[in-house]
């Protein structure tokens, strides 16, 4: 106990006494008291002296009032030290005439100084730093894992597979059922041995699933482009998410917290506030060592060796004897393998399994690991993947009330390495291939009827005679259908823009939903509140679907191919995430509201819904105007020469650089005015109306529907978005899974889609209009 802490209040009393006293009339007793007090503060060290030689030792207080304090500050009773009784001293108020400082006491047992306070603190973030450091490391050793295989089939076949993240999905969802669900496997539900069981058997199905693909698919698309292999890895991408929709996530009520896997490790460890659990440790021991092994074998092996060799050049692998088929086979089935271990750990690590978790988050992040360290090095891929792991987990941890700013800072990282060092860290930089095969050829028509008025008569009659119809069919259904037909008008407007993107640049752009979330919010903002006038809001949002779409077009200027689907799929989940959850953009996560307005005779907020789609046709026609229009102009001929050959393009003197600006500012400002008519249609959109997995379902549309062709563009959107909605199929796993079925047909078995069969059926029709008595007139010359 501290001195003087048993008597607290025989020194008050003495303190009454002597103020009831009086100055210098004092009590015996009191006096006596005083005295005793006085000599037992005398009989202490010097340190607790005050500068009187009685009291504490005076403390140095910093600051402009050192040490200035009034009396009726000392009249206020402290315990644990002795002191001066009031009015004794040297004057009659103490401090009056220079009093000393504040006095100190020593610290009370188990109480940190201010030393050690500080001390704790920062030992406190530093721990706190460090375990995010190696929570991030933990996680980036996942993301390599998965961007290894990607590199790996990479420098295989030369495949950028896009379907890479949906192999773990599927491994992940197999070995959950069969360890959760199976009634014919052995051991209890959720045990560790029973999942080992079903790991084995996930992965054996993801091994046989890749080597299928590359046998029945990616091996009778040796020579095509890389970009037309590219858009069949996200065909099977759709149809791999389709069948986990159908086979494990029809019930949509069911969480993925409820799907849960098990870790192969018990054990368990602290250091500090950081607690290593096992689905760490095995993450720590597992990819390190398949790193190393890998790096081993692609070294040491002689098939590693040949493996090696048949990247480099096919052509003089074969000539050396070495079995290409082989070789694919093999980097597509230890890719497989790869990815399907990959989403086991994540699964485990995360503690849920869930499809939005697998799919488009998990390929940007592969795909940014892989591109940081480079397409063509295995172990620049484990750098990568750390290296996103560390700034994913980091800046959540600093930015935790900013949503999606990890999400935005990979894409400029990402954005930043393509441009800086295209080869990545460690990989080589390779040239980029002509995007001429990308764009289907369509038959045309012989020169002598190209312009004969038949074909002109066939032309228009195709064109109004649907118009008609549609107005006809808005007419006589209800308000229902007027809506699913609007939304069916908003996909058939995206893809007019990405014809104009892909099909007459030849410019992959996969984040062109993102470009209709621009205009759809900044319509809302304007129109709704800052009260600009509708018609000047339209203006408004094309003119900003421009710009934006030129900031994407920019880095087009030194990215082409692979590298540029890659950017603008950063692009649209950077929006998804950052921009359309902004508070001062897209209203937070609520969104941002709008009511339709009233255009003369039009009232685009009727119920039936009849006047949004009149307005949505006639935005429609206005686009299909647009294109069709630059298509014939001298500048849609240097699109034209773009596509076919850049270098040749140059050569005759096109301008490349305006050519590619002008091309993405016209597709974006058209984009935009998509989203104009799709917040109508909403009147109510937040960044949950654009995930970017939408945008890959455009590009397998345009393809369908014939990249080139603006009526393929519009026939698209009907069959890929119009028929599940008119005959009532809304579930999760049509859509993907139909259109990854008719993207296969169409880039196996017919390259120009919907609009080449209407080619062939319009060559009939003219042919036979044209020229029916050709025969006759042949015969009676005879």
């Amino acid at each position: 106990m501290a001195r003087g802490a048993g008597r607290p209040g025989r020194r008050h009393a003495v303190g009454r006494r002597a103020a009831a006293a009086g100055h210098g009339a004092r009590p015996d007793g009191a006096a006596r008291v005083a005295h005793d007090r006085r000599a037992v503060a005398r009989a202490r060290p010097a340190r607790h002296r005050a500068a009187d030689g009685c009291g504490a030792a005076p403390l140095r207080r910093r600051g402009p009032h050192r040490g200035d304090r009034r009396a009726a500050g000392e009249l206020c009773p402290r315990l644990h030290r002795s002191r001066l009784l009031p009015r004794e001293g040297r004057g009659a108020l103490r401090g009056a005439v220079g009093r000393p400082a504040r006095p100190s006491r020593p610290a009370a047992l188990g109480v940190p100084r201010r030393r050690r306070l500080r001390l704790r603190r920062r030992l406190f973030g530093m721990t706190e730093i460090f375990s995010h450091l190696v929570f991030g490391v933990i996680l980036g050793l996942v993301y390599g894992l998965l961007a290894l295989g990607m590199v790996l089939i990479y420098k295989g076949t030369r495949t950028l597979n896009f379907a890479h993240p949906y192999q773990g999905l599927l491994c992940a969802f197999v070995a959950w059922w069969l360890t959760a669900r199976a009634s014919f496997m052995p051991f209890a539900a959720n045990s560790r041995p029973r999942f080992a069981v079903a790991a084995v058997v996930a992965l054996a199905i993801v091994a046989i699933n890749g080597y299928g693909i590359e046998h029945d698919l990616i091996r009778r698309l040796r020579n095509a482009p890389r970009l037309v292999v590219l858009v069949v890895t996200i065909a099977l991408a759709q149809g791999l998410l389709g069948i986990v929709t159908l086979v494990f996530n029809r019930n949509q009520q069911q969480t993925g917290q409820f799907r849960t896997l098990p870790s192969f490790i018990r054990w368990h460890f602290g250091i500090g506030n950081l607690v290593v659990t096992g689905a760490h440790i095995q993450i720590l021991l597992l990819v390190p060592v398949l790193g190393v092994a890998l790096a081993l074998f692609f070294k040491l092996t002689r098939f590693g060796v040949a493996v090696r060799a048949a990247a480099e050049n096919a052509d003089s692998a074969r000539l050396l004897g070495i079995s290409v088929d082989r070789v694919s086979s093999f980097t597509w089935v230890a890719g497989s393998l790869l990815a399907g271990l990959a989403g086991l750990m994540i699964t485990v690590l995360r503690g849920s399994l869930d499809v939005a978790t697998l799919s488009t988050g998990f390929l940007v992040r592969a795909l940014a690991a892989a591109l940081i360290g480079g397409l063509t090095s295995l172990p620049g891929a484990i750098v990568g993947g750390v290296a996103v792991g560390i700034s994913e987990v980091m800046l959540q941890w600093r930015t935790n009330n900013h949503p999606g700013l990890p999400e935005t800072m990979l894409f400029l990282v990402v954005i930043a390495v393509l441009v800086l060092r295209p080869g990545g860290l460690f990989g080589k930089r390779e040239e980029t291939e002509e995007t001429a095969a990308f764009v289907p050829t369509l038959r045309a028509l012989p020169a002598r009827l190209r312009d004969s008025s038949v074909a002109t008569w066939v032309r228009r009659v195709g064109v109004w005679s649907t118009v008609v119809l549609a107005v006809v069919v808005s007419r006589l259904t209800g308000p229902i259908t007027n809506y699913r037909l609007t939304y069916v008008l908003v996909f058939a407007i995206v893809g007019v823009s990405l014809t104009i993107l892909m099909g007459y640049t030849g410019q992959i752009s996969l984040g062109h939903w993102a470009l209709v979330g621009v205009g759809s919010f900044t319509t809302a903002n304007l129109f709704d509140k800052l009260h600009v006038p509708f018609l000047i809001t339209v203006v408004a949002v094309v003119v900003t679907g421009m710009v934006v779409s030129l900031v994407i077009g920019i880095p087009a200027l030194r990215i082409r191919g692979l590298y540029l689907a890659v950017v603008t799929l950063g692009f649209s989940y950077a929006c998804e995430f950052y921009l359309f959850k902004s508070r001062f953009f897209g209203g937070s996560t609520s969104g941002v509201g709008l009511r339709p307005p009233k255009l003369g005779p039009l009232d685009l907020d009727s119920t039936s819904g009849r006047a949004l789609f009149l307005f949505g046709l006639a935005l429609l026609l206005v686009s299909l105007w647009v294109a069709g229009n630059l298509a014939r102009t001298r500048t849609g001929r240097s699109f034209f020469s773009l596509r076919e050959n850049e270098k040749a393009a140059a050569t005759f003197g096109v301008g490349l650089t305006g050519a590619k600006l002008l091309s993405f500012a016209v597709s974006g400002g058209v984009a935009a005015l998509a989203g104009v008519l799709y917040a109508l249609l909403q009147h109510q959109v937040s960044s949950r109306n654009f995930e970017t997995p939408t945008s890959l379902v455009l590009v397998a549309m345009v393809m369908i529907g014939g990249l080139g062709s603006l009526k393929g563009a519009v026939l698209g959107a009907f069959l890929v978005e119009g028929v599940p909605l008119l005959v009532h199929l809304s579930n999760g796993w049509i859509v993907p899974i139909g259109t990854g079925i008719l993207l296969l047909v169409v880039i196996v078995r017919a390259r120009g889609g919907l609009a080449g069969l209407v080619h062939l059926i319009r060559d009939y029709i003219v042919v036979g209009l044209a020229e029916p008595a050709a025969p006759a007139a042949r015969v009676s010359r005879q």
